[in-house]
């Protein structure tokens, strides 16, 4: 580790970028604590650790981190560096825990910009955040700081150090995804070209708790019906089980719901809505031929054997949808208890 001691620059870079993902980390904890609080929910992070308290102090100690980090000195900087450590430790941890799951796991570990479906990639990412943590625990044990580090830069390794941050600046940049906006705008975009283009409803099937299937099509034959599909770990997807109930008794009878489950174990063991409700799908049918890759989603399936809103996922658009299906029941004169 003397070559990172001798080298003020190649540990400012490495304390920097650690510094950096933590700050980030923290504040888009900040922007959506409702995000970080099912994140704790979808990882099934063990009781011990309380979901609410937690969530809400997560970010706060990730900014702090990011700030003592930056700031400590040499004496006492292997402190906030084995705490980094350790917590990086524990994210990498539960990251490999997740992947083990039967059903898919979407964690905000970033809060706002980094909802996504844990996968390998995930998993790479906080392998390599813990070992960055490791190195600079490793430099502060061996006398380093970054205090002491930018004592020791001369306009050498001020403008190496700048040219360094520029270049990881361009980076990101040119590689950022499509801004959330612009998400929800082809969305949006993709549920008016439903209403318009309505398609057949696509061959899947369902299969209540009593032991009976019936094909989406059969499900839909009689009344139009609104499938949500739900997973039992998912925060989100037990706000929308919670209002379920209500939706069906507002609906009726003009419009069934049917909530769908991952596997039967699952569909037997849901909570937040009647259990005459609930289904499971073999294999992930219904969600496949759908195009659905995650929880929440819903769909309306028409009684003329089309598809007459969505699919959608998330739970902002969910509730947009049934929304709508309130409306137009509302605008045929079925009768919609307020």
């Amino acid at each position: 580790m003397r070559a990172m001691t001798s080298s003020p620059v190649a540990a400012l870079v490495v304390v920097l970028t650690l510094g950096a993902v933590l700050l980030v980390s923290g504040a888009a904890k900040l922007r959506d604590r409702r995000a970080t609080q099912d994140a704790f929910i979808a990882l099934r992070v063990p009781a011990v650790v309380p979901a609410g308290p937690s969530a809400a102090a997560l970010p706060w100690v990730e900014i702090a981190l990011a700030v003592l980090l930056l700031v400590t000195p040499a004496r006492f900087s292997w402190a906030p560096a084995a705490v980094v450590l350790l917590l990086m430790l524990a994210y990498t941890a539960l990251i490999a825990r997740a992947l083990t799951f039967d059903e898919p796991v979407t964690c905000s570990c970033f809060g706002s910009i980094g909802r996504h479906e844990v996968g390998p990639q995930t998993l790479g990412r906080n392998v390599l955040l813990s070992a960055l943590a490791a190195l600079v625990l490793w430099y502060a044990v061996d006398g380093g700081s970054a205090p002491g580090a930018m004592g020791e830069l001369g306009a050498a390794g001020w403008w190496a150090l700048l040219a360094t941050a520029s270049a990881v600046a361009v980076a990101l940049l040119v590689a950022a995804p499509p801004s959330a906006v612009s998400s929800a705008r082809s969305s949006a975009s993709e549920v008016e070209v439903l209403d318009y283009e309505r398609q057949p409803i696509p061959y899947g099937v369902l299969t209540h708790l009593n032991g009976n299937s019936a094909t989406l099509a059969e499900a839909a034959s009689t009344q139009a019906r609104v499938l949500f599909f739900l997973n039992t770990h998912c925060g989100s997807c037990l706000r929308i089980a919670e209002k379920v109930d209500g939706w069906a008794d507002r609906l009726d009878p003009a419009v069934g719901i049917l909530v769908v489950y991952t596997d039967e174990s699952a569909a037997a063991g849901q909570v937040g809505h009647r259990p005459d409700l609930a289904t499971w799908e073999p294999e992930l049918n219904a969600q496949r031929v759908l195009g659905l890759s995650g929880t929440p989603a819903a769909v309306l399936l028409g009684a003329d054997g089309l598809l007459a809103g969505g699919p959608v996922t998330g739970e902002d658009n969910i509730l947009e949808l049934v929304e709508a299906v309130l409306e137009e029941v509302e605008a045929a004169g079925a009768p919609v208890e307020q």
